[in-house]
């Protein structure tokens, strides 16, 4: 795995936004990436699963683990379900990345 670390070795994170709408890597998708490079395991949560699907594909290609849950962040119940989806699928959960947002053109 491409600059494997293992600060986060042995630790679950839920990291949301992780897909990316553009051809640059957003900061979800990085983020994911990183955690995994350092030995995270990481949920992927994103609203568009194609988009998730290339955080994982990227992922799995530098031998990382991870796996994806179709959600929407601004649902309580899907808030709920990855939380719960996380420590089914490994157990536990340490850390949770907030990423999700839509953004516009224009200035803030």
């Amino acid at each position: 795995m491409e600059n494997s670390g293992t600060r986060l070795a042995g630790k679950v994170a839920i990291v949301t936004g992780a897909g990316s709408r553009t051809p640059i890597d957003g900061v979800g998708r990085a983020t994911s990436i990183l955690f995994t490079q350092q030995g995270a395991k990481v949920l992927l949560v994103d609203r568009n699963l194609e988009n998730a699907e290339k955080t994982l594909a990227v992922i799995e290609e530098e031998g990382g683990e991870a796996s994806i849950f179709v959600g929407d962040v601004s649902q309580n119940d899907d808030c709920q379900a990855m939380a719960e989806a996380a420590v089914e699928r490994y157990g536990e959960l340490h850390i949770l990345f907030n990423s999700a947002a839509i953004g516009g053109a224009g200035t803030v």
